[in-house]
């Protein structure tokens, strides 16, 4: 038993120091500016490479999308949809990313998200 007792005591203050320092553990959150310049940045890159989202690579127009054209659409919980409306193409590309960590999930041109909790 005496053999045992020190890889017992070893197991029990390697669980409580994971609990510790889970409770500290916080999330961050990007602020709506930090989404709208997350989803510029995605816009410009999308005309540089097809990115598998169904639609290709954007023509290049997109890249010099001014800044006032690309909004804030929705603000829901864990995650921001934000529109990029590009007049010379006439159509609005629309990009889901995390609230938390401001890591694009998906674009597409109707604004509508398979399995998005409202």
């Amino acid at each position: 038993m005496k053999k045992i007792a020190p890889f017992v005591l070893a197991g029990l203050l390697a669980c409580t120091n994971q609990v510790m320092a889970h409770a500290d553990h916080e999330h961050t959150y990007i602020t709506e500016t930090a989404a709208v310049e997350v989803a510029q940045k995605t816009v410009k890159s999308l005309t540089q490479k097809d990115a598998g989202l169904g639609f290709g690579k954007l023509p290049a127009s997109w890249a010099s999308l001014p800044a006032d054209k690309v909004k804030l659409k929705k603000n829901g919980t864990g995650y921001y949809i934000v529109s990029a409306a590009n007049e010379t193409e006439g159509k609005t590309l629309y990009i889901l990313l995390s609230s938390e960590d401001g890591e694009v999930y998906d674009a597409n041109f109707t604004g509508e998200f398979k399995n998005l909790k409202e």
